[in-house]
């Protein structure tokens, strides 16, 4: 692993306080979220795993720019850094930071829902295997064909 300079490290920790800017930010905005996060098991757990989430895309981001850096003999122009910079960035952005914020977003709607007393899941109304073949099919025919001889739902 090659040492990382100074304004590497700052980038580093920047990708790890993404998740908590975040979190920042939404219980600026919507201060009912900060409830449900602090007062359940759930949506503590939500926002805790989102942070672990960002130290985790940090020391990607960390390896994947030393790796980058090591692969160059003599000092990169300042178009060949951006282009590792961005190729650094991609892999802990996807891994780690995306599903960090849908975890900040979801872990209080969650929270919410069961908080309420609605299922995460919605039951739906018992049918027939042969029903839902049928609205399965009608589904999947042309608009042009709205109506088929024969073919209807009991």
């Amino acid at each position: 692993m090659v040492r990382l300079e100074g304004r590497q490290w700052g980038l580093v920790v920047l990708v790890a306080l993404t998740p908590f800017f975040f979190a920042f930010v939404l219980a600026a905005l919507a201060p009912g979220l900060v409830q449900p996060v602090l007062g359940t098991v759930l949506g503590g757990a939500s926002w805790m795993l989102a942070a672990l989430l960002g130290l985790l895309g940090a020391a990607l981001f960390a390896g994947c720019l030393s790796a980058l850096t090591a692969s160059s003999e003599a000092p990169p122009s300042r178009m060949r850094r951006a282009l590792h910079l961005t190729a650094a960035s991609l892999v802990p952005v996807g891994l780690c930071l995306v599903p960090a914020l849908c975890l900040l977003l979801a872990g209080p709607v969650l929270a919410l829902r069961l908080e309420h007393g609605e299922g995460v899941l919605r039951e739906e109304p018992s049918r027939s295997p042969q029903q839902r073949l049928m609205e399965g099919l009608l589904y999947q025919l042309p608009r042009l064909l709205p109506h088929v001889r024969g073919m209807q739902l009991r």
